[in-house]
């Protein structure tokens, strides 16, 4: 992708343009509640930055964004900067020759214009504010390879959340063939969660296990496309051990509060599925778009938290569902990503 059509494409996705020469790079902003989204496109000798120089580089970029006046001639005078967001996207047919300073430093992608290749290392970030799928579909039409064709590394494919969709098909085929996963009895005799079973024979266990474990295909389809879709967002952004961990956590966070809720209620039954889980990475979702300002891609909070309300409503207001497990999840998910996920500060 040569600079004119760099130029096109940026100012496509609302970014502005200004060439610093002395450095020999060129930059590409954006203004977004309070702040700028800059991406830096080294110049010929820029390409071969050592991880010391890349540091310095940066800091002296978001310097000049931190105080705008002077440097921008077009920015406004009175406008409040508070964050800096920079992505360095490096533009070689040799990735690499960029390996160490991937390997050292933090928010760097390599764009391939003769493969027409978008390389992102899995310490990388999956994401910059929307402008990843973008910017593989231009590099896929300038080259004319097909967008399917996209390099993707093995380190950004959502292994957890697949591996996660299919260890719950492989449960509910092996119920299917063995019994009726639709009975609540067989499903307790399988590893459901029954208070008395835990409170009188200890078997804690199967707060774990419940999670694993669905009343029919309807609801194993239902919980499995959420988790998909989801999933792999979460893990894009997050990465596959902090995915995994929130997944873990809220199953167990779910399966606790509903089992306490029965406890406080009296009203006993067999509760099994993935739906605390899964409403446990939503709520990981929640607290990563809130670290994003409000945007994730095409999600914001707006729309997230519409979703969380609808469905604990439904979830009130329908027979048979586990509102609590639903709750416990999305609380245990939102503080295990507090917890587990801190978006990383340009350092070098």
């Amino acid at each position: 992708m040569k600079r004119k059509k760099r130029k096109e494409f940026f100012a496509e996705c609302g970014f502005r343009f200004c060439m610093d020469q002395q450095a020999d790079m060129e930059l590409y902003y954006r203004y977004w509640q309070e702040g700028f989204h800059v991406v830096l496109v080294p110049g010929r000798q820029g390409r071969a930055l050592t991880p010391e120089q890349h540091r310095a580089v940066v800091e002296q970029v978001m310097g000049r964004f931190y105080h705008p006046q002077g440097f921008l001639a077009d920015f406004p005078e009175g406008f409040p900067v508070y964050h800096v967001e920079v992505l360095t996207l490096l533009v070689t047919d040799q990735p690499e020759l960029a390996r160490q300073l991937c390997a050292q430093c933090q928010n760097i992608w390599i764009c391939q214009p003769g493969q027409g290749r978008l390389v992102i290392y899995e310490n990388q970030p999956g994401e910059f504010f929307g402008l990843r799928r973008k910017l593989e579909q231009e590099l896929a039409a300038s080259s004319g390879a097909d967008s399917s064709m996209r390099l993707v590394e093995i380190g950004q494919l959502p292994v957890v959340t697949i591996s996660l969709v299919l260890a719950n098909v492989l449960v509910y085929l092996i119920l299917e063939l063995a019994g009726n996963p639709r009975d609540g009895m067989y499903i307790a005799l399988c590893g459901g969660m029954y208070p008395s079973l835990l409170l009188e024979d200890h078997q804690w266990w199967r707060l774990f296990t419940a999670g694993f474990l669905h009343f029919g295909a309807t609801h194993l389809v239902n919980n499995m496309v959420t988790l998909f879709f989801i999933g792999e967002r979460v893990e894009r952004v997050a990465g596959h051990i902090r995915m995994l961990l929130i997944y873990l956590l809220s199953l167990l966070g779910g399966s606790l509060l509903s089992f306490v809720m029965m406890l406080r209620t009296g009203d006993y039954a067999v509760s099994a599925g993935a739906s605390g889980a899964v409403f446990g990475v939503i709520g990981g979702l929640l607290w990563i778009v809130l670290l994003h300002r409000g945007q994730l891609e095409d999600i914001t909070i707006r729309r997230l938290l519409f979703m969380i309300a609808l469905s604990v409503y439904l979830g009130f207001v329908s027979v048979g569902v586990d509102v609590w497990g639903h709750i416990g999840g999305i609380l245990t998910g939102f503080v295990a990503a507090v917890i587990l996920y801190h978006r990383k500060r340009q350092r070098c």
